[in-house]
């Protein structure tokens, strides 16, 4: 039984270990194949390669847990509502507001790179989108993640003003992500232009 209870006990930490090192690698393997696709481009194509690629963090990561939440939601299940909750805090409010002013700086490295006017549509918009979507995060999401956690470990779950705080939260994301799609959607088709 002692030995059953060890070998469980270790083969966590070496399950732990595992995952570190292979995701250290796709990490690794990524970024060499990155580097061979730009090595021969322009650097408005390097530039824009980052700056979608913190698109599709910072947007599907928002997306992912809308549909967590609202399959939860669905399911009338608080425990798993309360956890999507949990991981917006834990994760999101550190790396989207990270990947929204790394997609920032590479859409200016793009627009200084290819002589791109600031006077067209499809960039004022952007740019307003973002700056709303982004002080949304960090203005509210972030902090009343944070508070929405300690009223849920002050006074647990299924306390009223725990619910009431976690489905504003998540109506307010449900919109930012539909607008986080409409600055994709403006950026694709560059309405006006």
């Amino acid at each position: 039984m002692l030995r059953m209870e060890t070998t469980a006990a270790t083969s966590v930490p070496a399950r732990r270990r595992t995952s570190l090192v292979l995701t250290a690698a796709a990490a690794l393997l990524f970024l060499a194949f990155s580097i061979v696709f730009a090595a021969g481009t322009t650097w408005y194509s390097v530039f824009e390669m980052i700056h979608v690629g913190a698109a599709v963090v910072w947007v599907g990561g928002g997306l992912f847990l809308t549909i967590c939440a609202v399959l939860a939601e669905l399911a009338d299940d608080d425990a798993q509502l309360l956890q999507v909750g949990h991981w917006a805090d834990r994760v999101a409010s550190k790396l989207f507001p990270l990947m929204s002013f790394v997609v920032l700086g590479f859409g200016f490295a793009m627009t200084a790179n290819a002589d791109i006017g600031y006077d067209q549509f499809w960039i004022l918009f952007g740019l307003i989108a973002w700056a709303a979507s982004a002080a949304t995060g960090i203005l509210y999401l972030t902090p009343e993640s944070k508070r929405l956690t300690a009223a849920m470990v002050a006074r647990g779950p299924e306390d009223p003003e725990v619910q009431t705080r976690l489905r504003r939260v998540l109506l307010v994301v449900r919109f930012d992500v539909a607008l986080l799609f409409l600055i994709v959607f403006d950026m694709v088709v560059k309405p006006f232009s």
